[in-house]
């Protein structure tokens, strides 16, 4: 009965493991479950049954274990579970072509140092040069400078 127990427990730890790796992978309540349970057939059996079963439950949980790092690392498991898709999207970026010195438009949000205002018709992402610059206020483009507008308010 007592060796039935022992590979009861080592079977349970065994799928547990497998259900990790496979479909809740990372380190999850029936990995920590897992392993708990191989090292409590091996306990078991020290303690209950005796040395030799013992020693052959720890080599057996030993083994099963290897084998699940193996066919995790070697199979194709860890690729059907591990994101592919490269990011090549990119930050928006200004066209600063469709802006010079001088240009005037409006701040649409508050500049706090960053913002959003309209020049020529335009809704772009500006950098205040003097400042704090409240919404709604005139604004001129003071310097272009390689993907940035820079602005300053035209009533102070």
């Amino acid at each position: 009965m007592e060796y039935a127990i022992t590979a009861l427990m080592v079977l349970l730890a065994t799928v547990l493991l497998v259900v990790e790796i496979l479909f809740i992978p990372g380190v999850g309540v029936s990995g920590i479950m897992g392993i708990l349970s191989m090292v409590g057939s091996v306990f078991y059996a020290f303690y209950i049954i005796g040395d030799i079963a013992g020693w052959v439950t720890l080599a057996v949980a030993s083994v099963i274990c290897l084998l699940l790092v193996l066919w995790a690392l070697y199979g194709n498991t860890l690729d059907r579970v591990a994101l592919k898709k490269n990011i090549d999207s990119k930050v928006d970026t200004v066209d600063v072509a469709k802006f010079a010195v001088g240009d005037k438009g409006v701040a649409r949000t508050r500049l706090a140092l960053m913002g959003e205002a309209e020049i020529n018709g335009v809704i772009t992402e500006v950098k205040s040069e003097n400042g704090f610059i409240d919404e709604g206020e005139a604004i001129e483009v003071s310097r272009l400078s390689g993907d940035s507008v820079f602005v300053r308010s035209v009533n102070k």
